[in-house]
């Protein structure tokens, strides 16, 4: 099972986190939250103290986060995730959509990897193998940023990116570029989607995921006009405000 940490009482609201990140990536989130709702946050496969299956793939993840909500006999919640995190929410979305009362995509997408990402994934995982997670992780995380932001929010991302191994990262690429479209999904689904959009992303430009909350029945936008890719720490209480009234709602 999952290892994951839990805060507060209330409307329970599971935050999944990216690529390259373990859950304390949402502490500040979590600060907030907790005085309104139950915050649960777990690490993915092979992040922490979360072990890696023989087989990794964004549905294989999101069976783990129900397996997880059950034992905590959850039965309704809202989900966000940030980037791959939001991968994960679609899968989950589009499986157990009778337990979300809403759920979220932060700096994510619904669109599957075209073949230059693709391409990229596989480059990723090469250099990987060659340099080591850690090697990879340090170059990687400081671009997601926008250029302004103070080091002291990107150092903590960096000395994490220590703990991660090259099994666990090579696993996570490999699924992201083998997972499905889901803007079938956005289009199909009556529950509230959230989308939090930064205004200087260049992974997930806002163009593309102000086209995604389009095709919703419901959605609410967070517009982060000073982040990046990281707007859960480049300006995490105005997120965790967003979120609280999306919550709300």
């Amino acid at each position: 099972m999952l290892h994951y940490n839990k805060a507060g009482n209330g409307l329970p609201v599971v935050l999944i986190h990216g690529f390259c990140e373990d859950n304390t990536c949402f502490n500040e989130q979590v600060l907030l939250l907790k005085e309104h709702c139950t915050v649960i946050t777990p690490n993915l496969p092979g992040i922490g103290l979360s072990e890696l299956a023989a087989e990794t793939t964004m549905q294989t993840m999101a069976d783990d986060v129900y397996e997880l909500l059950q034992h905590l006999n959850i039965s309704n919640c809202v989900m966000i995730g940030h980037s791959m995190g939001g991968y994960v929410t679609l899968a989950y979305a589009k499986k157990y959509a009778r337990t979300l009362k809403s759920f979220g995509l932060l700096h994510s997408t619904a669109l599957a990897d075209d073949e230059a990402r693709k391409l990229k994934r596989n480059q990723a995982k090469n250099l990987i193998e060659q340099k080591g997670a850690g090697f990879y992780a340090k170059n990687f995380i400081p671009p997601l940023f926008h250029p302004n932001t103070p080091t002291s929010l990107i150092t903590p991302c960096l000395q994490a990116a220590d703990n991660f191994t090259a099994k666990a990262l090579s696993a996570a690429l490999m699924a992201m570029k083998n997972r499905a479209d889901s803007t079938d999904l956005l289009q199909q689904t009556t529950l509230p989607v959230f989308f939090g959009i930064g205004k200087y992303d260049e992974l997930i430009p806002q163009q593309a995921m102000f086209n995604q909350a389009l095709l919703c029945k419901q959605s609410y936008i967070a517009y982060l006009k000073n982040s990046a890719h990281m707007g859960h720490l480049e300006e995490a209480n105005l997120l965790a405000q967003h979120i609280l009234t999306f919550i709300k709602q």
